[in-house]
């Protein structure tokens, strides 16, 4: 009989420790426990109750896992910081690439369209609407599904990562860039056009349907 150590990971992970940590924790647990199973199978001829007892030394998962996530130097920052983590970081990253990839188009726009020009090529109008739509649509679905991953494999509280998510969305469909590119007579704009509610369902669906399939599909697996 060897004890499993499954459910003094998952408490640990559930409590915000950091995954090499709890790795290298649960590694010395094991060889910890591998000592005092030697100690005790030398002081008696029963290896079944020298594990017994040996497991007994070792202390409960409960007691285990408590130690370790009292310590704040081995905590993720999901768990010591969520709103930061889940909120502030993943918005700021949303709207530092947005609007780098205006400027990029902005600027592409003027070295092409330059004094006097006629219309621009036609692949600089692709090249454009591309870019909007990637900032758009695309971006804050990329960055909640990586929010998504990070939460799930950490275990984090469902609550964080769900409005982690929400957020992503909303901010992107709200500053939703439109760009009006230059011809021969007009100038060129950059405006904001806010979504509706249907574009936001929409965006919400996809964003948060990975992250809600791999929590559901945990704990399936956890509760057969």
């Amino acid at each position: 009989m060897q004890a499993s150590f499954d459910p003094l990971w998952r408490q640990l992970l559930a409590g915000g420790v950091r995954r090499r940590p709890a790795r290298r924790y649960l590694a010395e647990l094991k060889d910890h426990l591998d000592d005092l199973i030697a100690e005790e199978r030398r002081a008696m001829n029963d290896p079944r109750e020298a594990e017994i007892r040996a497991l007994s030394r070792l202390g409960s998962f409960d007691m285990l896992a408590e130690a370790m996530i009292e310590r704040r130097e081995f905590q993720t920052w999901g768990r010591k910081a969520p709103v930061a983590a889940y909120l502030v970081a993943p918005a700021l990253t949303l709207v530092a690439v947005t609007a780098l990839t205006v400027v990029g188009v902005v600027m592409t726009v003027k070295q092409v369209h330059g004094p006097g020009a006629g219309d621009l090529p036609s692949w600089v109008s692709e090249f454009a609407t591309g870019m909007m739509f990637f900032s758009h649509a695309i971006l804050p679905v990329l960055l909640a599904w990586a929010l998504g991953v990070v939460a799930f494999r950490n275990r984090s509280a469902l609550i964080w990562p769900a409005c982690g998510i929400v957020a992503l969305v909303a901010l992107g469909g709200t500053f939703h860039p439109t760009l009006t590119l230059p011809t021969a007579t007009t100038h060129g704009e950059v405006a904001i056009s806010p979504d509706g509610v249907a574009g936001f369902a929409v965006l919400l669906l996809v964003a948060a349907l990975p992250y809600a399939a791999l929590t559901l599909w945990r704990a399936t697996r956890e509760h057969a």
